[in-house]
């Protein structure tokens, strides 16, 4: 029988969601610019590995959910394995970067981080691992400059957008929103419309299922803090800037230019003939937002003779914050780069 929960502690459980620890991981910032900041995370061990890794966070949502807490922190797995991790926080456009776009996120913020960290490092290339939208970034920046870019990593990344399954058949082809009128309308594209957007994959979950969930443990304390900072998280989306949001909708998810080698970028051609480094890809079979169809053609297509793909049971979220991820996928990630 399930037992009655007084809506006065579950309130009180949900204002927990504004004091708990987030993203504990000692870190210094290296670099900014305009909203972004580069954070050089504090190493943990000896003997470290000599190529960095830089994670590149998706243009969505906030970072801190790759260093949720301590023991399902993807930061940490990393440092305990002895590498040198740095992040890249895209921080929260306001109405002055309504005009920023690709050129900008890759060829000046993600360009200038990577020569911050290969100046830091010592290394002539590094380890540029991307996730979600972050991902598309990375693989723009490793096309374009393929010579500073060990390795290619990928964490539910968007690449192949002729896909209709996933957030690519709600955002792109469902919505049927100009991308125009959106920048009119706000400037930039809101944070609650993004998550508006999202919620229409699974809405009983997202408006529901998760809460009660949440009143059905609250007298376990770990799993509420778990939860709540995953609910947390998933409640501050950030704005994107008006022009990126309207290139991602246009230029690749209905026009899928970069699937089609046709991208140009600052002026320059985003050939994917230049991805010749080894690259991983790392897909969560139960992933509602980007299923595997948006990432496996693309890796079919690069020419790089050492690609990786590995799927896990898990969602989207669960890649980054899960028990099981922790415990089996990401020493095997961590291996992957260990051998590279």
């Amino acid at each position: 029988m399930k037992r009655f929960v007084a809506p006065a502690l579950l309130f009180s459980r949900m204002a927990d969601l504004v004091t708990l620890d987030i993203g504990q991981t000692p870190a210094e910032t290296l670099y900014t610019e305009n909203k972004v900041r580069l954070l050089q995370y504090e190493s943990a061990t000896d003997g470290r590995h000599d190529t960095p890794i830089l994670l590149v966070y998706a243009v969505i949502n906030r970072p801190y959910i790759l260093d949720l807490q301590s023991e399902r922190s993807v930061v940490r797995q990393f440092i305990e394995r002895g590498f040198d991790v740095y992040l890249l926080d895209w921080g929260e456009p306001t109405r002055l970067d309504t005009a920023l776009g690709f050129e900008d996120y890759v060829e000046r913020y993600l360009a200038h981080a990577v020569d911050v960290v290969r100046n830091q490092s010592g290394r002539a290339s590094i380890h540029l691992f991307g996730y979600c939208t972050g991902g598309t970034l990375a693989t723009i920046f490793a096309a374009l400059h393929p010579d500073v870019i060990r390795t290619l990593g990928l964490l539910a990344p968007i690449l192949s957008f002729e896909t209709d399954e996933g957030i690519l058949k709600t955002w792109g082809r469902e919505w049927h929103v100009e991308p125009e009128m959106v920048s009119e309308t706000f400037g930039n594209a809101p944070g609650e419309l993004l998550a508006t957007e999202f919620s229409k994959q699974d809405p009983v979950e997202f408006y529901l299922a998760r809460y009660l969930r949440l009143a059905e443990h609250l007298d376990d304390r770990e799993y509420v803090e778990r939860a709540l900072r995953r609910l947390r998280w998933g409640q501050e989306t950030v704005d994107v800037p008006g022009r990126l949001y309207g290139e991602f909708l246009r230029d690749l998810y209905r026009e899928d230019r970069l699937m089609a080698n046709d991208l140009i970028v600052g002026g320059k051609h985003v050939d994917l003939d230049q991805l010749r480094m080894p690259i991983l890809d790392i897909l969560g079979t139960e992933d509602r937002f980007i299923p595997a169809a948006a990432s496996l053609p693309f890796m079919d297509t690069v020419p790089s003779p050492d690609t990786t793909v590995i799927e896990f049971p898990t969602d989207h979220i669960g890649l980054s914050v899960g028990e099981h991820a922790h415990a089996e996928l990401w020493p095997t990630i961590c291996d992957w780069y260990g051998e590279r």
